[in-house]
This record gives C-alpha cells, structure tokens and sequence, in this order.
C-alpha cells in the first residue's frame, strides 16, 4: 500500500507500519544468521556477467533462471549442487545448453556429468574471491540494498577492467 506524503511502502500489516525490516534490505534467516547471497553468472575470464542480490534464506534453483535468461545461450553451463533441480536441466536443455551440474547425495536417480568441464567451476569462485577483495563487499558495511548492490556493480566494473 503507498501512502500518499511522500510515496513510501508500507507493510501489509493492520498497523501500517513502515518497511524498515530484514527483507526491506535484502537480509534473510539462515542456520548461520542473517545472511544475503550474491547470485552471479561470469564469462570464461571470470568476469561478472550477471549479478543477483537475493535474502540467505532463498534457494539458488529459485533465481537461476531468471540470473541465466539475462544471458545468452551457451554450449554448456557449470554450477554447484546448489543448483541442481530437475525443472532447471529441462530448462536448460530445451535452450539448447548442456547442464554440467554436479547431483545431490540424496538425488534418486544420480545423473552423469562431465568431469573435466566441471573442474572449470573455479573460475566463478575466482570471480567472487575478485569481489571479496573489496572489504566494504565481504564484509557488507551497507545496510541498505541499494546501496551494498551499487558497492557491487562499481567493484564488478573494476573486475570487469582488470
């Protein structure tokens, strides 16, 4: 609901009260506390392609489409377990992109993957430990999305030269 002085959002609440909380500025519950989660798709030169900033406690099969439609199609795409769901490799697929996309421990029916294309994985973690070399990023000083996600695309622009 937006009120009329000065065109805030306010919460779905009886009480109307203004949106200050944890989800406002992108910080979600998790088994370690409050956490967010930088989404991200990069080239083969580990250079950020695509950036989301979601809350901790979202799951990464959630936003991984709309992360990888942000790009065009390739002939492969490696991610983490985290990412592993049958709807995604269908999706995948049916865009004409080999999923190389490791399958849970507790996955029924156990799919083949490509080894040796897998191990090229630690090219995006190369890109985030790029990004962690900002202390305003790893630690995240900002309260407010805008904010820390502007610390972000300025500190993915530098990569981006480098």
């Amino acid at each position: 609901m937006k009120d009329g002085a000065g065109g805030r959002n306010r919460t779905d609440t009886p009480f109307g009260r203004w949106k200050r909380g944890a989800l406002a500025h992108g910080i979600g519950r998790t088994k370690g506390g409050r956490n967010t989660k930088l989404h991200a798709v990069c080239d083969e030169k580990g250079r950020p392609c695509v950036l989301l900033l979601t809350p901790g406690n979202v799951n990464d099969c959630k936003v991984a489409e709309v992360c990888i439609a942000a790009i065009p199609p390739s002939a492969e795409l490696v991610a983490d377990k985290g990412y592993d769901s049958q709807a995604l490799r269908e999706w995948l697929e049916a865009r004409g992109t080999q999923p190389v996309i490791p399958p849970r421990k507790n996955r029924k029916i156990q799919y083949e993957y490509d080894k040796t294309v897998y191990k090229k994985r630690n090219v995006i973690e190369r890109m985030f430990c790029r990004l962690k070399d900002w202390r305003r990023i790893a630690t995240r000083f900002d309260r407010n999305i805008q904010n820390f996600m502007s610390a972000i695309a300025l500190a993915a622009a530098v990569i981006w030269w480098l």
